[in-house]
């Protein structure tokens, strides 16, 4: 049973209702509205030339498969957002894989293509992650990470909705894609439009927007994800804000990936399967061919390369070419010793490094020893290896030279008032 429910039977199912009703009717949740708040939501989308990615309780789908259907031709991608709108991590794994089942087919019967999942409430747990690559979902988008840009804005109603859904600090854990099994996990960015709206304290109008835009230039400067979560029965509320964020993302350079979630996690997928080749060749110089996806990007830094160039960002510069021979002595790449967890290799390879494995470090310009490797590792080995002034080759983590990329979301908990009551009802 969800922490919503057992409030229900606490103060009677009768006044919860209501009181669910009132703020449904605060929101724009009456018949029809919130549809021409989707129409809203996506014509600021079509403004900037960029989708979303909706999450939605597949029993609201079910009610309301036209209204989805509507926004899937216009591009905008829908994820199950649990067949109801349940707490999983209170679900065994069978129940969580017969519910997962069940929203599947609910997509499937609506003619919606489905292949990613986020946990009502942020929630879920190991079970969660072996039922969705049962179910044959490729992406969870469920882990939050909260990013310290509040200021003097935070209350304590913030920082307990921080621990109810588990978010992690970003300062100590990147904001990625990440590869578990066969699933791509797609972290969460908080603050999302409920903190905006109804758990941080504003004194300024404009105050809000800063937020948002301080993630998105972080977010570029660190070369990551800003997955942006805002309800779309919101979006009047938050026009402002989403609109500054797309304006500048649009601006940045190197460039922002505006993507939905499933061609992010299409992407990280198949870049990660890159294959770069390197031969020896006379005079010191190294032959190297790369094969990847379209969209695929070449970064160095100090070294000679002949092939054409263009700046990228700091001292990085894009190789406009796939086959090219570099003028090195050492081995611009990350050498690691065989005692190295496997653990680091693979977060290194997924981040677009070229890694070798050798008991040489002579030969290497960057070179690495770490026997143990856990989460809170990942950000100072990243900084360890960006920080140090040695020359390296590697590939860029997003399509076409983008720096970093960010995601619009919005959960779709309810489409009508009937939806919204049923919710507290596990219905």
């Amino acid at each position: 049973m969800n922490p919503i429910t057992v409030a229900v039977k606490g103060k009677g199912y009768l006044n919860f209702l209501r009181r669910g009703v009132r703020i449904a009717r605060r929101y724009g949740m009456t018949p029809g509205k919130l549809d021409r708040a989707l129409g809203r939501f996506a014509a600021v989308l079509h403004q900037f030339d960029c989708s979303a990615s909706f999450p939605i309780t597949s029993v609201t789908l079910s009610r309301n498969p036209e209204v989805i259907r509507k926004y899937q031709a216009q591009g905008i991608e829908f994820a199950v957002h649990g067949y109801r709108h349940v707490d999983h991590s209170r679900l065994s794994r069978v129940d969580q894989r017969t519910q997962l089942g069940l929203a599947r087919r609910s997509f499937e019967r609506s003619g919606i293509p489905v292949v990613g999942f986020r946990g009502p409430y942020l929630h879920w747990n190991s079970d969660t992650l072996a039922a969705l690559q049962q179910q044959g979902f490729v992406y969870d988008s469920s882990q939050g990470l909260a990013w310290d840009v509040v200021d003097g804005h935070g209350t304590a109603a913030y920082r307990h909705v921080l621990g109810f859904y588990g978010a992690l600090p970003a300062r100590d854990y990147p904001s990625l894609p990440s590869l578990t099994g066969t699933l791509v996990r797609i972290p969460y960015s908080l603050p999302d439009d409920e903190a905006l709206i109804e758990r941080l304290d504003f004194k300024a109008p404009n105050d809000s927007n800063m937020l948002w835009l301080a993630i998105l230039r972080r977010t570029h400067e660190l070369g990551e994800l800003f997955t942006l979560g805002l309800h779309p029965e919101r979006i009047r509320l938050c026009l402002e804000p989403l609109t500054a964020v797309l304006a500048e993302a649009r601006s940045l350079t190197p460039e922002v990936w505006i993507a939905r979630l499933d061609e992010i996690a299409a992407w990280w997928r198949t870049r990660t399967e890159a294959v770069v080749e390197v031969t020896d060749v006379a005079d010191s110089r190294l032959r190297m061919t790369v094969t990847g996806p379209r969209g695929t990007t070449v970064l160095a830094r100090f070294v000679e390369v002949d092939a054409p160039t263009i700046p990228w960002g700091g001292s990085y510069c894009q190789v406009e070419a796939k086959t090219f021979t570099l003028g090195s002595s050492l081995r611009p790449f990350v050498g690691l010793s065989p005692a190295t967890s496997t653990k680091v290799a693979d977060f290194l390879r997924q981040q677009g490094y070229i890694v070798e494995i050798s008991e040489e470090s002579h030969r290497y310009t960057c070179y690495i020893h770490q026997a143990e490797f856990v989460a809170e590792h990942k950000r100072p080995l990243l900084a360890q290896i960006e920080k140090a002034e040695c020359s390296l080759v590697r590939l860029g983590r997003w399509p076409d030279g983008a720096r970093s990329a960010l995601a619009i979301t919005g959960d779709i908990d309810a489409l009508t008032l009937w939806d919204y009551g049923l919710r507290f009802f596990e219905r």
